[in-house]
């Protein structure tokens, strides 16, 4: 009898073990998931941020609008839960304002119409929220794409993109007459 306790009881100290290597070994796949998602969003972030600093250094961007801008990234996941469906929602949106910001730089630029870019940046910049509660999935999913659209002005019309190709061709061909004249 004694014997048949003494194995229940080893019986019971192995289970225990092996259950604590599985609990551990599971803590440790949800930590390097954490961590994983964390260094994404991170990326995300960073990937945003440069390409706002950017447009701040060319001055595209006012150095007032850059925080209200930028907490378009940054405050994604104040109130929204941390999940690789909203991760995979803010590279899209953070994607989507970015290729905004390029489309309108280049029509802004073809037309020679820097002030009214600048006056639509303004006007972004003072339509996002100015708390970190207020950036939740109504804003995200509804209200962002909508200033975006409103940002967004009409294509470029067929004579401004071929003045545009006349201006890059002609650009290359000034450049190569300059180096020409100047031997140093």
């Amino acid at each position: 009898m004694a014997l048949v306790v003494f194995l229940a009881f080893v019986l019971l100290i192995a289970l225990l073990a092996v259950y604590i290597v599985i609990e551990r070994n599971r803590e440790k796949s949800r930590e390097l998931g954490r961590r994983r998602f964390n260094a994404r969003v991170k990326q995300i972030q960073q990937s945003f941020q440069s390409a706002l600093t950017e447009y701040l250094e060319t001055r595209i961007i006012r150095p007032k609008n850059m925080a209200p801008l930028n907490g378009i990234c940054s405050h994604f996941f104040v109130v929204q839960s941390h999940s690789q469906e909203n991760l995979a929602y803010l590279e899209y949106i953070s994607d989507r304002v970015l290729q905004s910001f390029q489309r309108e730089l280049t029509k802004a630029d073809a037309r020679h119409d820097m002030e009214g870019l600048d006056e639509r940046v303004q006007t972004l910049a003072g339509a996002l929220p100015s708390r970190g509660i207020e950036y939740n999935r109504f804003f995200y999913h509804d209200l962002l794409p909508d200033l975006l659209t409103q940002f967004s002005t009409p294509e470029l019309s067929a004579a401004e993109l071929e003045e545009l190709a006349q201006e890059d061709t002609l650009y290359p061909a000034n450049v190569s007459k300059v180096n020409q004249a100047d031997p140093a």
